[in-house]
């Protein structure tokens, strides 16, 4: 290796972790642009054949710009890529690329869940994380997002995508040995370039390289979108109308875009403004060369001496090119005018879910459901490898049910440890909403299969701690099809109207085993008609309370056994008629007694008939009429009255005995 070189009178120098002069930098090119990663490129030689790229690749370097004209320009970063390109007999080749380190953001791709931050809050944490050295010189105020989602995306694609939806820009500045990314949002972000010192218009130089001079400069006006619309549907306030809409000052067309992901019409109105804004920027582009080496994106100069008046103003550099030797230095660029508000284009893809996913259902620890006013619930997805399987794994996800109106339609709520089924509103990973529910090795059917494959259930789980619950099963299987309820406690149906049960064959059977049975009909009647036979059997106490009529009517015989005493208690009249014959009979004795009178009458005959003893007793009166014959017939008959008894034919009375005494 050849030794003795040295970068110390040189304008371009590098300074690399191989040590002072081991690469001498011959060359340097690159671009910088506002809400772009920078990328340098470097062409270096050295004495060193065999230098490691190990020892580079990934580590800082830093390239001093030394002209005469002013002060050390610095450019820093880290080196994405080292080769070794050949060489002759004194030095070997290398060159190396240079880029930001949030160029190591697109190195990492993964799939986050950012729950009730800002977008800035988000893009900071993702710096942070990355160790990435930022200054965020942010004015606006930014909605807390509720749910918002990193999907397959790599880091810079998300952040980039989140700062191209809220309108924020950055910049890189550069020091010796560093960098720094620098985020804005309006025009405060931009500082001068060359000191507020303006630049002048000096299209023939004649040959000279003047740092303070703009050398030649072209003006672009373009045709670009001027209206945006933008509207959405939030669930929460369903009638609220978010369409909106931002118009720019130039331009033509309209481009309406749904969703437009904002909850309430501002943030809808602000989405519509910082589109509109970033088409401005486009609608008017100066382009330009220059040896002015302190140039660089994000900042701002004043242009002086153009034929064009308009374009003596100020200018925000949109873009910078470099180019480097240690013989000349030169620059081209892209710039805007100062008065229009920088916004990034959106470049950053959507991302989008194709299909569904499963996730697990979640909540606090001692939960078995867990759910809010709206019904949602909280999903945690398999490959969320931060969530803990609680309240926090997710935002509130809401469950698509088979119906759902105004205080009515169905509800079944996903419990917590459950498997369900995960879709997307438009594709989108912010806008999860539950379809329904998996069964796994874990979660396993409620019917044994495919055993029982013919039936469908609806099955229950009672909570807390429950082992048993609510069931509603079919039976589908040919010759024995049924169709099960199964209530776990209490059981109550309400019907406004009319209910009919139609058995076509087949028997009936009700089970109380403990408890009461209740039939209140409050208006109406009961009608109960049985064609075949009906037996009630009661091994208790039976009581009826009619309080109207009662009417009981049998076509055939009517038979009344009871094998304790029978009362009958009448504040009325008791009638009792027999078509044919009446007979009241008594194993030990038959009584008839009437506080006032006690007529028995018959048409042909009256019989009463004792084995033993048959007494009639009046208090006042008794009376047996007979339209014919009256027989009181015994073994002994005896008719007492303890004042008076009147014996009366009206044609003749005859008293017969064996004896016969009347006294």
């Amino acid at each position: 290796m050849r030794t003795g070189f040295k970068q110390t009178n040189s304008a371009l120098t590098v300074t690399t972790p191989f040590g002072a002069d081991v690469l001498l930098l011959d060359s340097f090119q690159g671009v910088e642009a506002i809400s772009q990663p920078f990328r340098f490129s470097l062409a270096m030689r050295s004495s060193d054949t065999g230098l490691d790229p190990a020892l580079i690749v990934g580590a800082s370097v830093t390239v001093k710009l030394a002209l005469p004209a002013g002060p050390a320009r610095f450019f820093n970063g880290i080196v994405s890529r080292f080769m070794h390109a050949g060489g002759d007999r004194s030095f070997s080749s290398y060159s190396a690329e240079l880029v930001p380190s949030l160029w190591l953001l697109t190195l990492s791709r993964d799939r986050a869940i950012y729950q009730n931050k800002t977008a800035a809050d988000i893009i900071k944490a993702v710096l942070g994380e990355f160790g990435v050295t930022f200054d965020a010189q942010l004015t606006g105020t930014y909605g807390s997002r509720e749910y918002c989602v990193q999907y397959d995306e790599t880091a810079l694609e998300f952040i980039s995508r989140l700062m191209e939806e809220e309108g924020i820009f950055y910049f890189f500045t550069f020091t010796d040995g560093g960098h720094t990314m620098v985020l804005g949002d309006s025009s405060a972000a931009h500082i001068d370039c060359v000191d507020g010192a303006a630049l002048r218009y000096f299209p023939d130089p004649g040959g000279r390289r003047m740092m303070d001079t703009v050398n030649q400069l072209e003006y672009e006006s373009r045709l670009v979108a001027q209206k945006f619309e933008y509207s959405d549907y939030n669930y929460l306030t369903p009638s609220t109308a978010l369409l909106t809409e931002s118009a720019g000052a130039t331009g033509k067309g309209k481009q309406f875009e749904f969703p437009g992901k904002h909850a309430v019409l501002a943030d809808g109105t602000q989405r519509a403004k910082v589109r509109s804004e970033a088409s401005q920027v486009d609608g008017a582009v100066c382009r330009g060369t220059s040896y002015c080496y302190p140039l660089s994106a994000g900042r701002k100069f004043t242009l002086s001496g153009h034929s064009r008046t308009a374009l003596n103003t100020t200018l925000v550099l949109r873009a910078v090119t470099h180019t480097a030797s240690n013989a000349q230095y030169s620059n081209s660029f892209e710039a805007f005018a100062a008065t229009v508000p920088f916004r990034p284009p959106r470049l950053s893809p959507l991302p989008r879910v194709s299909g569904s996913q499963t996730a697990l259902v979640v909540g606090p620890s001692g939960e078995e459901i867990w759910t809010d006013t709206h019904g949602r619930i909280k999903v945690q997805f398999h490959w969320d490898r931060i969530g803990v399987k609680d309240e926090n794994s997710s935002c509130w996800v809401r469950v698509s049910q088979s119906w759902a109106g105004l205080g009515w339609g169905s509800l079944f709520l996903p419990r917590i440890g459950q498997e369900v089924v995960v879709s997307y509103v438009d594709g989108d990973p912010d806008r999860p909403i539950v379809t329904g529910c998996v069964y796994n090795a874990e979660n396993t059917t409620p019917v044994t299969l495919p055993g029982m494959q013919t039936q469908s259930t609806i099955k229950s789980r009672a909570s807390k701690q429950g082992t048993a619950g609510n069931e509603m099963r079919m039976e589908d299987k040919k010759d024995s099809e049924e169709f099960y309820f199964h209530a776990q406690k209490d059981m109550k149906i309400e019907i406004e109207n009319d209910l009919s049960t139609k058995l076509v064959k087949g028997s009936e059977t009700h089970t109380l085993e403990k408890g009461d049975r209740t039939v209140d009909v409050q208006t109406g009647k009961e009608v109960h008609k049985v064609k075949g036979t009906r037996e009630l059997t009661i091994t208790g106490n039976e009581t009826h309370t009619n309080k109207a009529d009662f009417s009981q009517a049998v076509t055939g015989n009517y038979e009344l056994k009871v094998t304790g005493n029978l009362v009958i208690d009448v504040t009325g009249s008791i009638t009792i008629k027999s078509g044919t014959t009446f007979a009241a009979e008594a194993g030990t004795s038959l009584t008839s007694k009437a506080g006032t009178a006690l007529t028995n009458e018959a048409g042909t005959s009256l019989t009463n008939k004792a084995g033993l003893d048959l007494t009639n007793q009046a208090g006042t009166g008794l009376k047996n009429k007979a339209g014919t014959t009256l027989d009181n017939e015994g073994a002994m008959v005896t008719n007492k009255a303890s004042a008076m008894q009147t014996v009366d034919g009206g044609g003749m009375l005859t008293l017969k005995g064996g004896l016969v005494k009347i006294n």
